[in-house]
């Protein structure tokens, strides 16, 4: 509705059916709004069952990226995630504990949830756990995936008593984003296209001669156990194909001059594409979105 009534917006999601979805609907309505922009101006647009007539609306945008923030992927699948990042940093899972997720070592392990970095709430909630145990003398080990400020503080604060006394529970904390040890727990590797654009008259010629999401393959890989996943047609990974044919790359506006959104969960996208060519050179932009809402920019000019 936003785009529809010119106004600038921000969507938020955290379905990737429903992020691709909306998508569409948006790609939809700014293809309508591109061709219509194309047409002379009439200077009002009457209102559906209304008298007076009000001056058109103009799209405060004819483009939109999608972003993926805060590794969502692990915290809808959080017990998948706690179970890969035990596995990385082998660590032991223990059923029969109500706090800690299994042992390191000699020491206790901890996986802080994904969905919020280490707090000091997180800490001292361990202190009284640690508290109501004073029989246990191991170590701890905090893993997580991002942490607040202060934590290095209290941590330090803690284990420095620790070396001046006899007092057990020294804590490790292991950030999995950038510790220089493990942090290639969340290495991602992007998508990537080989897209071809060339003239041919007054016609734009774009085809796709390859694609590939590292992330999909890795995904059939754990779904399909032993068997190596085989994708015979790299269309099978792609959910829709975007073409701007004058990518205006100093402002970042894509705007859509060719949509292939397959209608059937079944269809493929086509893959060579021909639309009118602007007069003199321009920078054709090809957008390839994955099934997973991943997005591939091919930029190429002519």
């Amino acid at each position: 509705m936003a785009q529809k009534l010119g106004r600038r917006w921000i969507g938020c999601d955290i379905n990737k059916g429903a992020i691709q979805t909306t998508s569409k609907r948006l790609q939809a309505i700014i293809a309508a709004q591109t061709a219509a922009s194309a047409k002379p101006q009439q200077g009002s647009l009457a209102i559906e069952g209304g008298d007076a007539a009000v001056p058109a609306v103009r799209p405060a945008q004819l483009g939109f990226t999608v972003w993926r923030v805060n590794d969502y992927d692990l915290q809808i699948q959080h017990n998948e995630a706690v179970n890969l990042a035990c596995e990385h940093l082998g660590v032991t899972r223990t059923r029969g504990d109500s706090f800690f997720d299994g042992t390191r070592g000699k020491a206790l392990a901890k996986i802080v949830p994904f969905g919020h970095p280490l707090t000091l709430l997180d800490l001292e909630e361990l202190k009284r756990e640690l508290a109501a145990r004073p029989d246990e003398g191991r170590d701890v080990v905090l893993v997580c995936l991002g942490k607040e400020t202060p934590v290095d503080a209290w941590v330090a604060d803690w284990n420095r008593l620790r070396r001046q006394a006899e007092v057990p529970n020294r804590i490790e904390v292991v950030e999995l984003r950038t510790d220089t040890k493990y942090g290639a727990f969340l290495v991602h590797q992007p998508a990537q296209a080989q897209v071809e654009v060339r003239r041919d008259g007054a016609t734009l010629i774009v085809e796709v001669h390859e694609f590939i999401s590292p992330s999909i393959v890795e995904r059939l890989k754990q779904q399909a156990g032993v068997l190596s996943p085989q994708i015979d047609d790299w269309r099978a990974m792609v959910d829709c194909i975007l073409i701007d044919a004058a990518y205006d790359a100093a402002r970042g506006v894509f705007t859509v001059a060719l949509a292939d959104v397959p209608e059937k969960k079944t269809d493929l996208v086509n893959g060579r594409y021909e639309l009118p060519a602007p007069a003199g050179p321009t920078t054709v932009a090809v957008k390839l979105i994955d099934m997973l809402g991943e997005e591939v920019l091919v930029t190429q000019t002519v």
